[in-house]
């Protein structure tokens, strides 16, 4: 299940006053895996230069927390961030600012861009309690936090990402993977850029379809030729609008009117 971008702009609609705001929007737009999002620490970004390195995650196992390499080779990798999630991340940063100086002392100093209220670890479950706790509050359908991960593919392929951009976002080890999770989640991404392609060519067509407009054509006419008359009885001198009589095969085979 995936949400269509007006629902994932209603959610995050509604998440934006969260503490967790941030961490929700990053995995909506980026896609990072819900570990990744919460092992990222503050020294692996770089909001100046609109950059982030996915180098560690927090993993939960049963009721045990601890910190991990990413899922595979290729999940440690470097994205860019788009001007929003940039703007996104500093106002975090301002609002864990004023967290840690509530806490004072009891600060924990993890360093981790999306932590508890005392700067502890986040625990990935209380990530995914609270997600369906936002969503459910506004009705919408229920998904997985990491759909919002799928979510964030489709929307990069409409922006125009091609599988290998995508690939490498979102940290798959194949292209396989890539093409044969996402590029279907989306079906109206390719209607897009169908009508897109054929906008491309301006086509002269003149209607042959009985009960079409006469500017919805569907074939194209010879030069000279004016709508409704043959080429050929054109070049005869037939005058426009003529019966040219009953179309004839070359075998003499006279195709009865419904065949037209």
């Amino acid at each position: 299940m995936v949400w269509t971008p007006s629902q994932i702009g209603q959610f995050l609609g509604h998440a934006s006053d969260d503490r967790l705001y941030g961490l929700f929007h990053l995995v909506a737009f980026r896609g990072l895996r819900r570990g990744e999002a919460c092992g990222v620490r503050w020294t692996d970004v770089d909001l100046d230069a609109g950059l982030l390195t996915v180098a560690k995650a927090i993993v939960q196992n049963g009721w045990d927390v601890y910190e991990d390499d990413p899922k595979t080779d290729a999940g440690a990798r470097t994205i860019s961030l788009d001007s929003v999630t940039v703007e996104v991340l500093r106002e975090h940063r301002a609002r864990q600012a004023v967290e840690q100086e509530k806490a004072g002392a009891g600060w924990a100093s993890t360093g981790r861009v999306f932590t508890q209220e005392d700067g502890s670890w986040l625990r990935p479950s209380h990530v995914t309690d609270r997600f369906a706790e936002l969503f459910e509050e506004i009705d919408l359908p229920p998904v997985r936090l990491h759909d919002l991960r799928h979510g964030a593919a489709t929307l990069m392929h409409a922006g125009g990402g091609d599988l290998h951009y995508i690939k490498t976002t979102l940290g798959h080890s194949g292209i396989q993977i890539t093409s044969d999770t996402y590029l279907n989640l989306l079906p109206q991404v390719d209607k897009e850029v169908a009508e897109a392609a054929a906008r491309l060519v301006p086509l002269q067509r003149s209607s042959k379809i009985v009960g079409t407009p006469a500017h919805a054509s569907l074939t194209q006419e010879a030069p000279g030729v004016e709508p409704g008359a043959s080429a050929e009885h054109s070049e005869e001198g037939s005058s426009p609008g003529q019966d040219p009589g009953p179309l004839v095969g070359a075998d003499g085979f006279e195709p009865p009117t419904s065949a037209l």
